[in-house]
């Protein structure tokens, strides 16, 4: 690994853009003093990481950012770039060249880049761990770290020699894993308050669930005091009960008929249960199925960058380039066959999401026209307990009258004991008075009668008006469990959709052609262009495995002019199958071997592409 350029622009007293060359041959950087020899080493120390802006030579990081002339402006950014050969895979990347950059801004924002992409600092410092480059290396001495290394100054010396043993990475991981003790420890802290806040709330609760026992004891003390209360009214409302009855009646006609519709939506609910429930189970074989073919892919990619980096020593750019069309092919066929796949099962799961669509709505029409239905159910229930209320104080006046009546009837029987004696004609009319009193007495007890029957009829219409909204909860409840499962199914099919659109899992290089607008080619992949029955659809990807992310071209030009364009971009490399030149190629003859099929019989693809998968299927044959 060697640093072969330096370019920074807006960096300290570096207005304009520079770039110098670290060609063989370059040991040193000379000049006069005040010439920027030493605002390079800043720049390449800044580039890597300092944070520190005293080891940049400045009060504060605004200060690196050139600050004008009096016949220029001062610029608004800092960039410096570095730029690396990796011809020997010293770092861990597949680039042959590797280039970092940083940029400051002066309203306080920072960027680091790797090859143009944004990334985060850790991941420059990941990358040269092991390397011995750092913002804080020894690889970059100044002139006042010689007299502290020599001084021993801050345990210089040891820092030094543990950086040469290779020992610095595992002294920053070791701090970076105390530092995640330290806030596991203060994790455990906070779990043991929460302990201690619940067991407080649970002594509250333990409280309010004595009161609630008390209060409900009361609240069964009343109902059994308002009962016996509610026994020794009276009331005349023989004509009413007639009319609850018929009311009560109806309304038990229309509990059947709810009672009847809450079974068919029932049925109609778990029905749709038992569709979500296979959806979810297809959803998940498919998922696993996405995740086993992104790992080969990735497995892959990792092989192929070693080879190619092999093949690039021992041939020469002709050859080498013509290998990597051949091995391109490969990674085409196998993401054409996995587009096609995905295609089709985001098809399915559109038209069972559909489905499922159409069947939510008709569960929410049913629901409101149940919701109404119980509302005008509520509403005559509303109705006739106030109906209840009034003939319950009409019972209660009743029942103070015949009081009044019987105390007056007491005192007349006293009064005609004490006339008893005096005349007939009293006599008779006591007689007359009892034989009244006994039928008022009969005429209360069949009223007491009546009423109990009414408050007993009045108990079970409000227990069926209880049982009623229970249904409807049950039903709110599973309508609202649908529209959850639903909403999962939603996000999972989102989710394979993105996967899908971005070629999550793909290399860099076939992302990166799929959505050049230089090249202009729809040219597909070989797993776009393959799909066989689903018993045979792994044993046609281990096979073809080597061969899935290949483009698929008609000409040579065009597989050059992809090349290019990944060249000139750094964006890796990608392989590509001809056409053209499987136009001579002549198949053998298929035999026919017992207990075995020809690979190409059990395939479907396009009659263009006939000469290619014969070429790969050649002799090939799928066995039990």
């Amino acid at each position: 690994m060697q640093l072969t350029k330096l370019e920074a622009k807006g960096f300290k007293s570096f207005g304009d853009k520079i770039t110098i060359h670290f060609d063989k041959g370059i040991t040193g950087i000379v000049g006069p003093n005040g010439c920027g020899k030493s605002n390079v080493v800043d720049a390449i120390r800044w580039v890597l990481g300092e944070q520190k802006t005293r080891m940049l030579r400045s009060d504060k990081m605004e200060n690196i950012i050139f600050n004008g002339t009096r016949k220029r402006k001062p610029l608004q950014m800092a960039e410096v770039s570095l730029t690396f050969s990796n011809t020997k895979n010293l770092l861990p990347t597949e680039y042959t060249t590797v280039t970092i950059t940083r940029r400051y801004y002066r309203s306080g924002e920072s960027e680091y880049m790797l090859n143009g992409v944004t990334c985060r600092l850790k991941d420059i410092t990941n990358l040269f761990m092991d390397t011995g480059i750092s913002s804080n290396s020894y690889a970059i001495i100044e002139l006042k770290m010689v007299d502290d290394i020599l001084n021993d100054k801050d345990n210089s010396r040891r820092a030094l020699f543990e950086e040469a043993a290779g020992i610095a990475k595992f002294k920053a991981r070791k701090k970076e894993t105390l530092r995640k003790l330290e806030d596991t420890d203060a994790d455990l802290a906070r779990v043991e308050d929460l302990l201690f806040e619940i067991d407080k709330n649970m002594r509250s609760l333990e409280r309010q669930a004595k009161q609630a026992q008390r209060y409900y004891k009361l609240k069964e003390e009343y109902k059994r005091q308002s009962v016996a209360l509610a026994r020794q009214s009276l009331a005349s409302i023989a004509e009413q009960q007639d009319r609850l009855q018929g009311q009560i009646e109806a309304q038990n006609d229309q509990k059947i008929s709810l009672n009847r519709q809450t079974a068919e939506k029932e049925a109609a609910i778990e029905a749709a249960k038992t569709g979500l429930i296979n959806q979810e189970k297809t959803l998940s074989s498919r998922q696993k199925a996405l995740n086993t073919h992104v790992g080969k892919i990735r497995q892959y990619e990792s092989d192929k960058k070693i080879h190619n980096e092999r093949m690039r020593f021992l041939e020469d750019k002709s050859r080498n380039l013509r290998d990597q069309l051949d091995q391109d092919r490969k990674s085409n066929e196998r993401a054409a066959f996995s587009m096609n796949s995905l295609e089709q099962e985001k098809i399915s799961a559109q038209r069972q999401l559909e489905e499922l669509k159409a069947r939510v709505t008709e569960l929410k029409e049913t629901y409101e026209a149940q919701k109404v239905k119980a509302q005008a159910l509520q509403e005559e229930t509303n109705v006739v307990t106030s109906q209840y209320r009034q003939k319950r104080e009409l019972s209660y006046q009743l029942g103070k009258a015949v009081e009044i009546a019987q105390i007056q009837l007491n005192s007349l029987k006293q009064e005609l004991e004490k006339m008893a004696s005096d005349t007939t004609e009293q006599s008779s009319s006591l007689v007359e008075f009892e034989t009244k009193a006994a039928s008022l007495k009969e005429e209360l007890d069949g009223k007491n009668a009546t009423l109990e029957r009414t408050k007993q009829e009045e108990e079970a219409l409000q227990e069926r008006i209880q049982e009623t909204g229970t249904t409807i909860e049950k039903i709110k409840e599973e309508l609202t469990q649908a529209n959850r499962k639903l909403d999962a199914h939603q996000n999972e099919y989102n989710l394979t959709k993105s996967l899908v659109d971005n070629l999550e899992g793909f290399p860099e290089a076939i992302r990166f052609l799929k959505k050049s607008a230089k090249w202009g080619k729809d040219a597909p992949l070989l797993s776009d262009i393959i799909t066989c029955d689903e018993a045979y659809r792994i044993t046609i990807e281990n096979y073809l495995e080597p061969y899935m992310n290949y483009y698929i071209v008609d000409t040579e030009a065009q597989a050059y002019q992809a090349v290019n364009l990944l060249s000139d971009a750094a964006k890796g490399k990608a392989h590509f199958f001809v056409l053209e030149k499987f136009e001579r190629f002549v198949p053998h003859q298929d035999q026919l071997i017992n207990g075995a099929l020809p690979a190409t019989e059990i395939v479907e693809y396009d009659a263009k592409y006939r000469k290619l998968v014969r070429y790969l299927l050649n002799n090939v044959y799928i066995a039990e």
